[in-house]
């Protein structure tokens, strides 16, 4: 089974985002990639939303739904009331005609199922001494099965206009029919995998379905619903709109308790859980704005404009209509608390994960939120419960890397210098100032033209391209560097790296030296070394010579006696 909302751990860039703006904190952060927790999520939708990165993603039943069209299965749609607001462009009749072209048999107004439910909740309110809480949005059902589980009795025991209106349809078309649901919102599909749901096959959200219906490139013809619904209960997606329902209700009554917007919502439900207030009637959307702002209604424009058109479309409908529902049919629904299994750590257990990030008083507890929790012992209380990470602290990160970069710099052999665009030194740390005899207190915030030869980094500076391997001498300090020069247009600095190569210099030079005294003196030694063989072979050109003389008169004589 799919979650109903997931993350592509590809696109989460360990913003937080989502983490800040859950009512209810129901994000883990795990290798610095965010998951929904399940069990603690309400299905407000607010992570998809806010996420910058689309990283949250919502499930698509679509692929459900086409397959049922193609086997030949009767198809009806139940559509939101919201609708009336989240797809101005068509009127009512075309948009029934272009789901009609999409496959389905008939589409009907969800307003159907809210007449049911309105009546019920005007019955309850003459009998019930306790206060009522809607059960209308399943946000609002989630918030109180999970986080106030003590106030589950005050939930309406009917069943949500979807659900009822789902039941009516099933009855209506046959047990057979394939039965989907379009609405703004994401929790309707986390309803609908409850185990008792049985009239609701498949729920598609207003953004998938515009979606769907504009790769299809319909040209619809009208059509009408299949049935119409009252048009005070058209109302319902609007704040106000389940009271205007059923009753006429003054805004001064604090009896009666119209709420939208979660953390609205999660106030009222504290006052009631505390005593402070014991209304009649709440009736809650979690949405600010109502299901007109639902987190998936594929629609830019305000709250304001989108309300207008729901009140209008409420307007044009008839309030004679009675719609007469089978005594057969049951609409009861028990809800049961279901609440969020909390492990606390000890004070001391807290003390020693803030003492992780350096916050080891009060003092140092920043309670920036960067993090996503409003205090930094939220935060302690979520990494002990396994949903955050000790680095997570933004404070404490930018401490540690800048703690991490200033050991380097200041320990660096090589002499680091940064300007920005305008030359103006940023940092030049204690190697600098060996090398060139200056305090990086005198000289931060100067010109480097002050202090050195700035040719090279206003040419890097200019051009965006490095400098390498360059030397570079200073006649006057008897300094040679190796420079390295790099650009970083995206912080306007410049970036100098200066390797102190003076000694390499007097080296090289000393090596220099030894091989031209080297080559003298071996040029000396060949010198001598000629005369010298030139000397011996003058001698033994005279011996020759006394030898061949001596040889040839022997000869001579030799041969004078043969001849006699």
């Amino acid at each position: 089974m799919m979650k109903t909302i997931t993350t592509q751990k590809v696109n989460c860039k360990d913003c937080h985002r989502c983490v800040r703006s859950c009512p209810v904190k129901a994000i883990g952060i795990e290798k610095g990639h965010a998951r929904l927790v399940d069990d603690k999520c309400i299905f407000c939708g607010k992570c998809v939303v806010e996420c910058p990165q689309k990283a949250k993603q919502v499930e698509n039943q679509l692929a459900l739904i086409q397959e049922a069209i193609a086997s030949g299965r009767k198809m009806i749609m139940s559509l939101a009331p919201s609708f009336a607001g989240n797809f101005p462009e068509y009127t009512a009749a075309l948009l029934a005609g272009a789901i009609v072209e999409l496959g389905f048999t008939a589409v009907e107004e969800t307003a159907i199922g809210a007449e049911v439910v309105s009546r019920f909740y005007s019955s309850l309110l003459k009998v019930e001494n306790k206060t009522i809480i809607s059960s209308c949005c399943p946000v609002i059902v989630n918030l109180v099965e999970k986080y106030y589980p003590a106030l589950v009795d005050n939930l309406a025991p009917m069943m949500s206009p979807m659900m009822t209106h789902g039941q009516i349809l099933k009855h209506k078309y046959g047990n057979d029919a394939f039965v989907v649901f379009a609405g703004p919102c994401i929790a309707k599909m986390a309803e609908i995998e409850n185990a008792d749901c049985q009239y609701i096959d498949a729920v598609i959200t207003f953004d998938q379905l515009k979606k769907w219906l504009n790769h299809s490139n319909l040209e619809p013809s009208t059509a009408t619903f299949d049935d119409e619904a009252l048009g005070n209960c058209r109302y319902l997606p609007i704040p106000g709109g389940i009271l205007k329902s059923f009753m006429k209700h003054d805004e001064t009554d604090t009896e009666i308790i119209a709420v939208d917007g979660i953390k609205k919502c999660m106030e009222v439900l504290d006052g009631l859980s505390s005593g402070v207030i014991s209304p009649r009637f709440i009736e809650a959307l979690a949405c600010t704005g109502g299901c007109v702002a639902g987190p998936v209604n594929g629609n830019s424009f305000c709250t304001p404009a989108k309300k207008a058109k729901v009140v209008a479309f409420a307007k044009s409908g008839n309030n004679d209509i009675q719609h007469l529902i089978s005594a057969d049919l049951n609409f009861n629904h028990e809800y049961r608390s279901r609440p969020v299994a909390i492990v606390m750590p000890r004070k001391d257990e807290i003390a020693g994960i803030l003492a992780q990030t350096g916050k080891r008083i009060p003092k140092d507890e920043k309670n920036c939120g960067a993090c996503g929790y409003n205090t930094c012992r939220e935060k302690a209380i979520a990494v002990y419960q396994g949903l955050a990470e000790i680095d997570m602290c933004i404070p404490y990160m930018r401490s540690k890397a800048e703690s991490f970069a200033n050991v380097i710099v200041d320990n660096s052999l090589n002499g680091i210098i940064v300007v920005n665009d305008k030359m103006v030194i940023q940092e030049f740390n204690p190697a600098a100032e060996r090398m060139f005899n200056k305090r990086c207190d005198m000289v931060k915030g100067l010109n480097l033209a002050e202090v050195i030869d700035c040719t090279d980094f206003v040419e890097v500076a200019a051009s965006g391209r490095k400098i390498v391997r360059k030397r570079v001498k200073y006649p006057l300090l008897e300094l040679t560097t190796e420079q390295m020069i790099i650009p970083v247009p995206e912080h306007g600095l410049v970036f100098g790296i200066l390797i102190d190569v003076t000694a390499n210099e007097k080296r090289d030079q000393e090596i220099e030296q030894i091989k031209l005294d080297t080559v003298e003196k071996a040029t000396e030694v060949i010198t001598k070394q000629m005369q010298v063989a030139q000397e011996i072979a003058g001698l033994l050109g005279e011996t020759t010579a006394d030898t061949k003389g001596a040889l040839l008169e022997l000869i001579g004589l030799i041969k004078g006696k043969g001849e006699k």
